[in-house]
């Protein structure tokens, strides 16, 4: 009689709860469980021996094999990206070393498996008159604009992660020392120093939340908070940010960017005047000096040009 294949979903839904144990942050818990869950469905839904010496689908925990993962791994490298499964090749590893701990397998089934080959592009930084342009279509003085253009402002003048600028509670905000406290990769603190501009941004948008609230903010709350009355009671997520900057993108006249850009365009434009890589790796949150090599590859060329008319030997001999 045929058999119905091994349904994962208890054992990534108990990975899961020891991972919020863990205090681990949302983003991270939503990028290891998105890949389980995929890798769960597709040997439930899609799983086909290539051949006749293929291992047929897993009864049972046990039965996964490096092979089902392979299979999987390639799967979404053609329907996404290789660096998206590469993503999922390590989110896998982490739960498979988890099982092994928990000794609910003997052995780990990707002991030996590589991951896919990530071809590094370089990110395209974001020109500075599209951001004078973005920052042109947020100067409002309602609600919405005045949240945007903070967090814009935010994601440009300091380089936080997408998850770190959102997931906020308005006490990890300091507008005297003018610093955001956000929780980095492995659950580790730091504060993020931002500018005066940046400063003057975040105080009108607190003063507009709190109308837009009708009550006084508190330390616990949320930083972002939905521009619709009807959800004023609802949080901005990281979904919401990637609409909004798609939609103030569209607005301004501009490519549709990526919030991660901010990112490479701080540590592009951080480098180009000339600034310390200790201060950025310390802002940045980046603990080895090869996250600066990687990021600041972005626009490199640029900025070898502009190094190239302050000290050109020539020039300075003619």
């Amino acid at each position: 009689m045929p058999t119905e294949p091994y349904d994962l979903g208890p054992m990534v839904a108990s990975w899961v709860r020891s991972l919020r144990a863990r205090n681990l942050s949302d983003n991270t818990i939503r990028i290891y469980s998105t890949a389980a869950n995929g890798f769960r469905d597709f040997l439930l839904e899609e799983y086909e021996p290539a051949d006749s010496k293929a291992r047929p689908e897993p009864e049972e925990l046990e039965d996964i094999h490096r092979e089902h993962l392979e299979a999987y791994i390639t799967r979404t490298t053609q329907r996404t990206s290789p660096s998206n499964a590469h993503q999922h090749y390590r989110s896998l590893k982490t739960m498979f070393n988890w099982l092994v701990e928990e000794e609910e397998l003997d052995l780990h089934p990707m002991r030996s498996m590589k991951g896919p080959r990530t071809p590094e592009a370089e990110v395209p930084v974001i020109p500075e008159d599209h951001l004078k342009k973005l920052f042109q279509v947020v100067k409002g003085k309602g609600y919405a604009e005045r949240r945007d253009a903070a967090m814009l402002m935010l994601f440009a003048d300091t380089g936080v992660r997408l998850s770190e600028c959102t997931d906020r509670r308005v006490g990890d905000l300091d507008l005297d020392l003018n610093v955001l406290r956000v929780m980095g990769k492995g659950t580790k603190w730091r504060g993020v120093p931002f500018g005066r501009t940046t400063a003057q941004a975040l105080d009108r948008y607190l003063r507009a939340a709190a109308k837009h609230k009708g009550k006084p903010l508190t330390p616990d709350m949320w930083l972002w908070w939905g521009a619709d009355r009807r959800h004023v009671h609802h949080r901005f997520t990281v979904w919401g940010v990637g609409q909004m900057l798609k939609k103030r993108c569209q607005e301004a006249g501009i490519p549709a960017y990526h919030p991660h850009q901010f990112r490479h365009t701080f540590a592009h434009q951080w480098k180009l005047d000339g600034g310390n890589d200790d201060d950025l790796m310390r802002i940045t949150g980046w603990t080895s000096p090869a996250m600066v090599a990687r990021y600041g590859k972005s626009a490199g060329v640029e900025r070898a040009r502009k190094a190239h008319q302050r000290h050109s030997p020539l020039d300075r001999l003619m």
